[in-house]
Parts: structure tokens; C-alpha cells; sequence
């Protein structure tokens, strides 16, 4: 199927022109063409953005996603568009908000304004009320905002929303709201170096019984310590960490006590294999090959530990180990039970490592071990019958038609027979 069948044909006339000047006829044009032509694809594209979240609005105000067997315009994107769930929220958001500015949705569909412009004028203008004063604001900022920096504008925009958004009445004697921390930990860096961020802010007893505890952990410095100070509170956490999860004071986590999970090769723990699994696999389950992790063991989240480090973590550290041989998959333990044990919910995680709905990656935590075929069905509480499903999606499958099946001993999500996936999913279906 032609992808760009429903688009005008100039749409796919321009894509061969770009594609027929090759590097050397770039590099022959000079940088002031390259400069220049790469921002004339930049405007292009946020007019083409315009014309995209138009069409979202429309399917998203008919329920157009219902007609697909998905619950939302979100849920939509996820499954067909294989989004990220922060990209599809974004979308949808931005798509509603300029259903009710059609002056800048205009604006960015003739090139004036970008993408990034229109989604903080969006942010800031689609929550005011009153009609007339909402339709000012927009005719005054797609005229100023082309003579502003992007700081400026988000300035301007939180200003014109300060005064035309009312604040929420509040009580005179009610008492002002206690600090409320907040904490983030984000993993990001490369597949062979990953690392995490933690960011946040702590009210004045949160901060102090951390740092309380940190120093504690620190300890004095010994004579010839080269870490930073920054470096030593560092390893304190870790300290602080390992000590919260060898007690029993931690609330249970899918049914049982917090703990880390490495999941780790027999073979490669052996040795090394250079050729890449799915060019070595027997059993004909490329796809599975090529999921695969190439080092000897990773955590449930998929964060890559070399062979020695994995040995020095389960001497230092409480933890369970999973060894998986082959494409990462578990021996089976087929028990007729419907409670699922914490070692047979372990092996699960091992080989799903997320929710196993397309385009959904809500970690093992949020999840919950489904049964394939339900249990008063005569199906088996074994790794062969569960699949990580999280609740939005556990919720779908039953409300939307779809199913489950084990493929090669992987769970797959199959759509409804009556419902083909519609034309440009990028849903990896099979046939």
C-alpha cells in the first residue's frame, strides 16, 4: 500500500526532488544554500504540523478512534503511529487547544508562526474563558510574536494569561497549603553507559532527614579519599537505598517486597558471542534474536551490567537473579493456581520487560500478570498463560475487542477480526 495514497501528488513529486540531490550536489550548493533550504524544510514542515493537528481535531472530536477499537484519540496514536505516550499526549492536547484558536492555527498553517511558538501560545491562551477576549489575544500575538525571541513570547503569553484567566477564589481563613516535595529520577544516557538524573525539591524536614542519612551513610573521609564531596553523598544514596530495601518497612510492589531483579544470560555469562542472536537463532524466531540484550545481564528496565559487575552485585546487595537461556525465556513453571507466585511474576518480567500492548513501555511495577487464557478457563498460572499488562491497557483488552496470543513464546496483541488495523498503522502486525 502507497503510505502517501490520501495526500496530493505534489507531496510525493516534492520528496523525489529532495531526494535526487545528492550530498555532492549539497556540499557544490554552499552553506548559504544548505542553510537556507534546510530552514525552508523546517517551515514546511510546521505548516505541514498545522495541517496534521487540524485533522486530529476533526478525528478527535467525532471519536474517530472508537471506530478503530481504541479507547481514545491518545490510545490511538500509541498503538497505530507507535508514539511515545508524553508525544501523544502532547499531540492530542495541542490538537484541542487550537480547535478553540483558529487565528494562530491559521497562523502556523501559512508559515508566520512554529510549531514551538504555537504550542506555548496554545498553553497560555486556550484556557481563557470569555470568547471575545480570547480571539484579542490571538490577533495580538500572531502580530508580535514574529518580532520576539521564544523566552519573550512565553513571557508575554504568561502575562496575558495572568490577566485574562482568573485565579480560583480561595477562603480567607483557609491555611496556605504545606510544601509539597517532589522528586524525579530519570534514566537517560547510552545503551552502553546508562545512567539516571535525580532532581526534585524537598520540604525543610524531608531535606533534613535526608541529609541526616547521607552524611551518616558518608561517613568521615579517610586519608587519601580523591571523591568529591558531591561524589561521596552520591554513594551515600546508594548506601541509604540498599539499607530501605534489606528491611521490611517497604510497601509491596506487584505482590511482593521490593527488590532488584537481574535477568542474566547463562551463555553470555560463559563467553562471548559475536554473531548477533537473531543471525544465530535455531528455532526461527528472528524478532526474538534481535530483542535479545547483548550483555550479560540487564536489570528489568533493560540497563546493560558487564558480566563483573553483575557477579559483584548479587555478593553485595539483596537481589534475585533470573537465568534465561536463548531469546530470554524463562523456564516455565505451569502451576493450576490464580494467584501468581513472585518467582513465576519474576520470569514473566524477564521476558516482557514492559507492558506488552503495542506502543505502551509502562514498566513491570505498573503492570499486572494477565492470564492469556483467564484462569477460570481452565488456563494454566504459567509463564506460557501471562503477558504484563498495565491497567489503561489491561482495561482495553477487554473493552475493545482486541486479544492476546503467545507467538513463539511471546505474548502479541491481535485486533479485532472485524477490525483491520487501519491503512499507515506502523502496528507491527503479522500475517
Amino acid at each position: 500500500m502507497d503510505p502517501l495514497r490520501t495526500l496530493p501528488g505534489c507531496a510525493r513529486d516534492l520528496l523525489t526532488a529532495l531526494a535526487d540531490e545528492d550530498d555532492g550536489a549539497l556540499l557544490d550548493a554552499g552553506v548559504d544554500y544548505l542553510a537556507e533550504q534546510f530552514l525552508a524544510l523546517e517551515r514546511l514542515s510546521e505548516m505541514l504540523d498545522a495541517q496534521k493537528l487540524r485533522r486530529l481535531a476533526v478525528f478527535d472530536r467525532v471519536g474517530g478512534a472508537t471506530a478503530v477499537r481504541c479507547r481514545s484519540t491518545k490510545g490511538f496514536l500509541r498503538t497505530h503511529a507507535q508514539m511515545g505516550q508524553g508525544h501523544a499526549n502532547r499531540l492530542v492536547s495541542l490538537a484541542r487547544d487550537l480547535d478553540k484558536l483558529p487565528t494562530i492555527r491559521q497562523a502556523q498553517a501559512e508559515g508566520t508562526l512554529s510549531t514551538d511558538q504555537v504550542e506555548i501560545l496554545a498553553k497560555e491562551l486556550a484556557p481563557i474563558e470569555d470568547t471575545a477576549a480570547r480571539r484579542a489575544a490571538e490577533v495580538l500575538m500572531v502580530e508580535q510574536t514574529p518580532k520576539l525571541h521564544l523566552a519573550h513570547v512565553r513571557q508575554a503569553a504568561k502575562q496575558i494569561h495572568a490577566h485574562l484567566v482568573p485565579e480560583q477564589d480561595t477562603d480567607a481563613g483557609e491555611v496556605p497549603a504545606v510544601f509539597q516535595s517532589w522528586v524525579k529520577l530519570s534514566a537517560t544516557g547510552t545503551s552502553d553507559r546508562p545512567f539516571w538524573v535525580l532532581s526534585g525539591e524537598l520540604s525543610p524536614v524531608a531535606g533534613e532527614k535526608l541529609r541526616v542519612a547521607l552524611e551518616a551513610a558518608m561517613g568521615t573521609p579517610v586519608e587519601g579519599e580523591t571523591r568529591t564531596h558531591s561524589e561521596r553523598m552520591g554513594d551515600a544514596l546508594e548506601t541509604v537505598t540498599d539499607l530501605a530495601l534489606g528491611s521490611d518497612r517497604l510497601p509491596t510492589t506487584g505482590g511482593q517486597r521490593p527488590h532488584l531483579t537481574l535477568i542474566a544470560d547463562l551463555d553470555a555469562l560463559r563467553e562471548s558471542c559475536p554473531t548477533h542472536p537473531a543471525l544465530a537463532t535455531d528455532d526461527g524466531d528472528e524478532l526474538s534474536g534481535l530483542l535479545r540484550p547483548k550483555a550479560a545481564a540487564t536489570t528489568t528496565r533493560g540497563y546493560q551490567l558487564p558480566a563483573w559487575q553483575a557477579r559483584k552485585e548479587s555478593c553485595d546487595c539483596q537481589l534475585r537473579v533470573i537465568l534465561t537461556r536463548g531469546q530470554d525465556k524463562p523456564v516455565s513453571i505451569g502451576r493450576a493456581t490464580r494467584t501468581v507466585p513472585a518467582h513465576l511474576r519474576d520470569a514473566v518480567v524477564a521476558r516482557d520487560r514492559h507492558c506488552v500492548w503495542p506502543g505502551c513501555d509502562r514498566p513491570p511495577t505498573w503492570c499486572e500478570a494477565h492470564h492469556v487464557v483467564h484462569w477460570a478457563d481452565g488456563g494454566e498460572t504459567s509463564l506460557g498463560n501471562l503477558a504484563l499488562l498495565c491497567n489503561e491497557h489491561h482495561t482495553d483488552l477487554h473493552q475493545t475487542g482486541w486479544e492476546l496470543e503467545m507467538r513463539n513464546g511471546r505474548p502479541n496483541a491481535v485486533p479485532p477480526p472485524d477490525t483491520p488495523p487501519p491503512p499507515n498503522t506502523r502496528y507491527p502486525h503479522h500475517n
